[in-house]
């Protein structure tokens, strides 16, 4: 697995997870303070896949999930097996960049002793695609995040 800050806006900021297993994302645990955000592509993981993956993400204490990509419904439903009362979404077929908007911001909820906003983990399976267009986003991510309000 490999994890990498990828961009930070306004103090917060962004990773990017490329993982080979779902227990990978326990690594996180030095990275995500509780609260983060994560957003992820599983494409091709089976439900078992799913579960175990969401298991290890509920041990991060996240504000938000959501998934995107042909897997995101059955990767919610792993989710909401776990827990249930986690704020969770399914990006479906939206653009990679509204995506991370939506979470960018949507999951922001400053740590009341730092006053530190949460990282937001960016995750899809390794050999994804999606992981370079990811990385041309966030090395624009200031204007990135303007393009999209701006089509809003």
């Amino acid at each position: 697995m490999s994890l990498e800050k990828a961009a930070e806006l306004d103090g917060r900021e962004v990773w990017l997870a490329a993982l080979e297993r779902p227990e990978e994302a326990a690594s996180w645990a030095g990275t995500s303070r509780p609260r983060g955000g994560v957003l992820a592509y599983l494409d091709g993981w089976d439900d078992g896949q799913l579960g175990a993956f969401c298991a290890e993400v509920l041990k991060l204490a996240p504000s938000e999930a959501a998934f995107a990509g042909p897997a995101a419904a059955a990767a919610r439903a792993a989710l909401a097996r776990v827990a249930p009362d986690l704020p969770s979404s399914v990006r479906g077929g939206e653009p990679l960049d509204e995506s991370v908007w939506y979470m960018f911001f949507a999951s922001y909820e400053p740590d009341p002793a730092t006053r530190r906003p949460p990282p937001l983990i960016v995750a899809f399976r390794a050999g994804d695609p999606r992981i370079e267009e990811f990385r041309a986003l966030a090395a624009r991510f200031p204007a990135a995040m303007n393009e999209v309000l701006e089509r809003e």
